[in-house]
């Protein structure tokens, strides 16, 4: 008896090392490959309208915002490079001459969809709706436009507000526009932005701080514990994890036929609903708390509840190949049912813009780079769709 507990603490022993080996490389390979990334600068032959560019982000840990990009990575970023900027937000002139009528400075408040820095990666170089909405405007006029983009991947409404809050200490607009509403889901994602006592926390701290075990801050400061304290969110799960995708789509394609099969409808329970109705209800006094910020410091406010695929009940009723959201029955079911609240609370004012059901920004595969954000296409299609509300709101 005890040699074989002597043989299985001994195996147990040598399992437990090559994990930590395998955990200890991957993260040795990525600091490599961030530095290797880190030293190289922005090349021209990546600047292509429209067209993707990998881009390395490095989200960090930000005192006041709950987190921000790194100086380095506006420094690098072929839509940023030249622009003026903080841990916060790059700031952008539109102009079509030298010489200016008017001038109006502009608060840009988001997500992903938003920032100046992801935006590359997902739409290109000046393929962000931003770019698209103030480069057509400028240049039907004769007006200056100083646009301080303080969008940010993972934002929540909560993040938006306290980064609204933080822009309106050191500078004044004459319009704030927020454009949210996909990432209030995660809200009903992560438990620990469920405790009332988080609600204006960051998503991406929290996970650090109870998933991860790491919080990496401004100024390159890192604090850390040696392995994530859930070992589901290690390198070594996570790559597993993606290998098992690969394999299973690829089993998934070469088992599919030309005989077309209706999506699995989810059916939500009641507690799901009643946790994305508490979402929901976050981003409603979140958007009335920045309207007040807003007319408290004589700045006018557009919050827009932006689109997102698959909000469409006609989108992908007939699975096929092409399809992006295929095999995310729950996530449709959550979205649609989020954005069911989110669109009577935002019908019952008047500073907000709901485009969140346009047909084409909801069906239509080919606008996206992924299933949650437009390409260059899909963001020529949003600026085309609030380009004149926010003109006349401009000219008021």
């Amino acid at each position: 008896m005890r040699t074989i507990l002597r043989i299985l603490l001994f195996n147990i022993a040598i399992f437990t090392g090559i994990i930590v080996s395998i955990e200890l490389s991957l993260n040795i390979a990525k600091y490599i490959k961030d530095k290797v990334k880190d030293s190289k600068s922005v090349a021209s032959n990546t600047i292509q309208t429209g067209k993707t560019i990998p881009t390395e982000l490095d989200q960090v840990f930000h005192p006041g915002v709950g987190t921000s990009h790194q100086l380095s990575g506006f420094k690098k970023n072929v839509n940023t490079s030249e622009l003026s900027f903080d841990n916060i937000s790059a700031t952008e002139v539109f102009q079509k001459d030298n010489e200016f009528s008017s001038e109006f400075r502009v608060l840009i408040l988001g997500g992903s969809t938003t920032d100046p820095l992801q935006g590359t990666e997902f739409s290109g170089f000046r393929g962000t709706w931003v770019h698209h909405l103030f480069d057509s405007i400028s240049l039907n006029n004769s007006s200056r436009y100083v646009v301080d983009n303080a969008g940010n991947g993972g934002s929540t409404s909560s993040n938006e507000l306290l980064r609204l809050i933080t822009k309106f200490h050191s500078n004044e607009y004459d319009l704030v526009i927020s454009y949210n509403g996909i990432n209030e889901i995660y809200f009903f994602r992560n438990p620990y932005l469920r405790n009332k006592e988080n609600i204006l926390a960051s998503n991406m701290v929290l996970e650090g701080m109870y998933n991860f075990g790491v919080i990496k801050a401004i100024g390159g400061k890192t604090f850390t514990i040696p392995f994530p304290s859930n070992l589901h969110l290690s390198r070594t799960y996570l790559h597993l994890m993606k290998i098992k995708s690969t394999l299973l789509s690829k089993a998934s394609q070469n088992n599919s036929n030309s005989t077309n099969k209706e999506i699995v409808k989810y059916d939500l329970s009641k507690e799901e609903k009643e946790i994305l109705a508490y979402s929901a209800g976050i981003w409603k006094k979140n958007i009335e708390f920045m309207h007040s910020a807003s007319l408290a410091m004589k700045s006018k406010y557009l919050a827009i509840l932006q689109p997102t695929l698959g909000l469409n009940n006609d989108y992908c009723k007939i699975i096929n190949q092409n399809c992006l959201l295929s095999d995310r029955s729950k996530y449709i079911a959550r979205i649609r049912y989020l954005y069911s609240i989110l669109r009577e609370s935002c019908s019952a004012k008047n500073y907000c813009f709901d485009i969140s059901d346009d047909y084409a920004l909801t069906m239509d595969d080919s606008l996206y780079t992924d299933v949650r954000h437009p390409n260059s296409e899909g963001n020529k299609r949003v600026a085309d769709k609030i380009r004149k509300r926010v003109i006349q709101i401009l000219s008021m």
